[in-house]
């Protein structure tokens, strides 16, 4: 087990090495010169060149690409070139926010485990296609358009909930008043709705072809009863292959936060990376993606840890 952590986190590395490469190239392959936009259009020749000295862009790519990973030894992911901020502190800000919004999104999405399992049991019956259907048309909506038809519906025209923004939170995430849990409300049901067609559909599929082997219909013949079946044989082994996949979405929701926390104008790293794609602010663009990335390959850890307390038989080898 051991060992298999370790070799996890040794590959975790080679993928930041390799998502920071991608991200500097990306970056610099978009048009615009990062040096003109801190400046200002206006600026004369010589102050653009000036900046571009002082935020260190004189220099080839190659050359700051090398800089940036000497500092990232150092555990400096660098300094804004327009908040005036380390990007350490505003990741530190915005990062509670979207670790709320993708934990509040994973639980929502969990609720198509118990629809997959119902779909399963009922198949070709009416709630079996009911459920199927539905899943099959939630899971084709885009996130940015389900978001702003949550706004019209549940903001502007019921006026139940708030349109944008969050509220102050307990220990980073938790939130503190009611009016900070309702604006959590809208953007985490956006953004699970659609992961909750998709594990339902996924459960559904992996629970019948667990009902249908060998075992299932031994414990079956053994006389145990419809509940205990399900319960205690097949529940473990249908859920294992949703596991992989929400775990999976708990670490891709932070890529979606983006569309969403844009949307709906929420702080956290989805909106904080936007901006600063906008903006040409490498330093921010660059660490806003590697904690991404390490959310992610802590999120597919901890899955693949979780495998061994579903199912005992499970072992993870290095």
């Amino acid at each position: 087990m051991v060992s298999y952590v370790v070799r996890r986190l040794l590959q975790m590395v080679i993928v930041l090495v390799g998502v920071s490469i991608i991200t500097f190239i990306i970056l610099f392959a978009i048009p615009g010169d990062p040096a003109v936009m801190v400046a200002g259009k206006a600026a004369t020749p010589e102050r653009i060149a000036e900046v571009r000295v002082r935020l260190g862009l004189d220099k080839p790519l190659p050359v700051q690409y090398v800089k940036y990973v000497g500092r990232l030894l150092h555990g400096d992911l660098g300094q804004s070139y327009y908040m005036q901020m380390s990007v350490t502190s505003l990741i530190r800000i915005n990062a509670p926010f979207t670790i709320q919004l993708a934990i509040a999104a994973v639980l929502i999405e969990l609720l198509g485990i118990p629809l997959g399992i119902y779909s399963a049991l009922r198949q070709y019956t009416f709630w079996d296609t009911a459920l199927t259907t539905a899943a099959l048309l939630v899971w084709g909506i885009p996130v940015f358009v389900l978001g702003l038809f949550m706004q019209w519906f549940f903001g502007l025209k019921l006026n139940l909930l708030p349109l944008v923004g969050a509220g102050d939170n307990v220990l980073g995430i938790i939130p503190a008043t009611y009016n900070s849990f309702a604006t959590l409300i809208l953007p985490a049901f956006t953004l699970g709705i659609v992961e909750v067609a998709y594990i339902s559909y996924m459960q559904r599929a992996s629970m019948l072809e667990v009902i249908r082997t060998d075992y299932i219909r031994t414990a079956r013949a053994k006389g145990l009863s419809e509940r205990r079946v399900i319960t205690g044989h097949a529940f473990k082994n249908a859920v294992i292959p949703v596991m992989t996949i929400a775990g999976i979405d708990l670490g891709a929701l932070m890529g979606g936060a983006i569309l969403t926390e844009t949307v709906f104008s929420r702080p956290g790293i989805g909106l904080m990376i936007y901006q600063a794609i906008g903006a040409r602010d490498l330093p921010v663009v660059a660490g806003g993606v590697l904690f991404a990335t390490i959310f992610y390959v802590f999120a597919n850890l901890f899955v693949d840890l979780g495998y061994a307390l579903v199912d005992p038989r499970i072992r993870l080898e290095g």
